[in-house]
């Protein structure tokens, strides 16, 4: 071969080979899930035009979920990748349990990348007369429009050998297509205000309905979406509000206003339209919206929240590091508040779940049984003097209990606080005593009671011991309460044994949060898992409705972010094992 056809062989060679990398490293840097880190192929749900801008719930994840299960098998290592596959398949299969469809034969070969659900309407018909059926629809993205349709008339095929009630229509030039079902006048049940909305189960409405929607006016974005809605109407409904743009939830400023303070990369996405009770359309402050936004992190998710209020406030966060307050709360501890400004946080608070009344007479009925116990007025012998920085902790105490720490930078109104206590402690005929524990003053509220017990002949004796209510110190410039003595003792020894503040694990669980920020709720979920479960009963029904989500915790950290225009922003933190 001579030299000048070796060189030119050599360079077509290297050409190619350049050719091939780069073309390798394009599909890589598209189509490897570690891109869902920053955010899916989309930042906002396509499909919110066929919604209304009155409906309850939109929900859309914004990824295909065999990337998701690709990002998730990335980073599982060998021996849980099989688990891991396994939970996704079990997922897909109680999705689609008794509907006759199969994941990876029906639905596969064509879902792209956003799957939104709605719930469209509380009453169909808008009838209260006759019952209230709440309308559901469900769009899913196509990548692959003759597949889509193939797999509906496949599915339709198959309903009309089974029964005679296919039905077809044109609907201002859309194909539905639905099982037609009888009339049945249901009567109105009482619905709870905590459960306003009874969300579907697996199995096929009997008026079961499908359209098939292809936009390719747009050679770039060409979106192609197979409607899924649990009664035809709810159908004619999303094309109206495709066709009168104002009608759609894409075309909300609220929605809109909602999103932009939401700028992380996300792969879901959510928004509720809060209702209004009667009783509060009038009142100072109101809660219009919510809107939710959810990210990959390589431990975990992360979710940012904005909430509309009826106020135009603006507040930036308080705090540029975690309060000095953790370093008495032990790094045992399961779950932690920190923040600043109790007075203020409570003033608040106290206003936001005024707006709905059920969740008032929740919030109202657990601090008329804390204060019944301990025989004080939370808000106004603790709450108004704490000014400055505070935590509060549960540490696991004694005979499978839990005990509580309360640490707080005194203020101006703490001492006459303190001296408002002793005498409750007094009137309660508590005893008031004052001893050293780590060389610091302590002062306990006590009571006496008395035991019984057996000698070595099995007779009876009596003991007097005495029982501590309440354990309080002055540490520097905090004051520190405690349930017990031994709870005050691992809060004194925390900053020489490890505080929650220098513990890995919280500092973990933080690091994905902004470091501006209001302060932190803190939750170690498999440590603190059987305290919450006996306080919330309901809590065990949400865990088996989401059960993948948490067997992974490990833990739950939310943070206030600020108030922009009156959005109140907040950052939560979901790391996962």
């Amino acid at each position: 071969m001579k030299l000048r056809s070796f060189f030119s062989f050599l360079i077509a060679g290297v050409l190619a080979l350049l050719g091939l990398g780069a073309g390798g490293f394009y599909w890589l840097s598209t189509k490897t899930p570690l891109n869902l880190l920053a955010g899916g192929p989309t930042t906002t749900p396509a499909a919110a035009v066929f919604v209304s801008k009155q409906a309850p719930l939109l929900a859309s994840m914004l990824v295909n979920p065999d990337r998701l299960e690709a990002l998730r098998q990335v980073f599982a290592s060998p021996a849980e990748r099989s688990r891991s596959h396994a939970e996704f398949e079990q997922i897909k299969k109680s999705l689609l349990a008794n509907t006759g469809l199969d994941y990876s034969r029906d639905i596969q070969p064509w879902i792209g990348d956003e799957i939104t659900f709605a719930i469209a309407t509380p009453d169909i018909d808008r009838d209260r007369s006759n019952g209230q059926q709440t309308g559901f629809l469900l769009a899913v993205s196509s990548q692959n429009a003759d597949r889509s349709q193939q797999f509906l008339d496949s599915y339709w095929k198959k309903q009309s050998i089974a029964t005679k009630s296919v039905q077809f229509e044109q609907y201002k030039g859309v194909k539905l297509t639905y099982k037609a079902s009888p009339k049945i006048n249901q009567k109105s049940q009482p619905v709870s205000p905590l459960n306003r909305l009874s969300l579907p189960n697996s199995s096929l409405s009997s008026s079961f309905a499908t359209a098939l929607i292809s936009d390719s006016s747009d050679s770039k974005n060409n979106h192609n979406f197979i409607l899924f809605a649990n009664n035809p109407k709810v159908l004619r409904d999303a094309i109206d509000n495709v066709e009168v743009a104002n009608l759609n939830l894409n075309n909300s400023p609220e929605y809109q206003k909602s999103l932009q303070q939401l700028t992380q990369g996300r792969i879901a996405l959510a928004f509720v339209n809060i209702p209004q009770p009667e009783t509060q359309k009038n009142s100072q402050l109101s809660l219009n919206s919510l809107a939710v936004t959810v990210g990959v992190n390589r431990r975990g998710l992360v979710a940012q929240t904005a909430l509309v209020t009826s106020r135009e406030n603006t507040a930036i966060p308080k705090l540029s590091e975690p309060v000095q307050a953790l370093q008495y709360i032990p790094s045992v501890s399961p779950f932690a508040v920190a923040s600043t400004d109790l007075s203020n946080f409570w003033t608040q608070l106290s206003s936001a779940i005024a707006t709905n009344a059920e969740v008032s007479k929740l919030a109202d009925r657990t601090l008329a049984d804390i204060q019944t116990a301990w025989g004080i007025n939370l808000p106004q012998d603790i709450f108004n003097w704490v000014k400055g920085e505070y935590a509060l902790a549960v540490v696991p105490g004694l005979s499978n209990s839990s005990d509580w720490i309360f640490a707080a930078e005194t203020s101006a109104d703490s001492q006459k606080a303190i001296d408002k206590l002793d005498e409750i402690a007094r009137s309660k005929e508590y005893s008031i005593g004052n001893f050293t524990l780590r060389n610091q003053k302590i002062t306990a509220w006590t009571q006496l009671t008395t035991s019984q017990s057996y000698d070595v002949k099995n007779k009876p004796k009596s003991a007097i011991e005495t029982e501590a209510k309440g354990v309080r110190a002055t540490v520097g410039k905090y004051e520190i309460f405690t349930t017990s003595v031994e709870a005050m003792d691992a809060a004194l020894k925390a900053a020489e044994t490890g505080s929650l503040v220098a513990n890995q694990d919280f500092q973990t669980s933080i690091e994905p949060l902004p470091t501006s920020n209001d302060g932190y709720f803190y939750l170690d979920w498999p440590a603190s898992r059987g305290i919450w479960e006996k306080q919330i009963p309901l809590l065990r029904l949400i865990e088996l409705s989401a059960r993948p989500l948490f067997d992974h915790l490990r833990s739950l950290t939310v943070t206030s972010t600020g108030e922009v225009a009156g959005i109140r922003k907040a950052t939560i933190f979901m790391r996962l094992n």
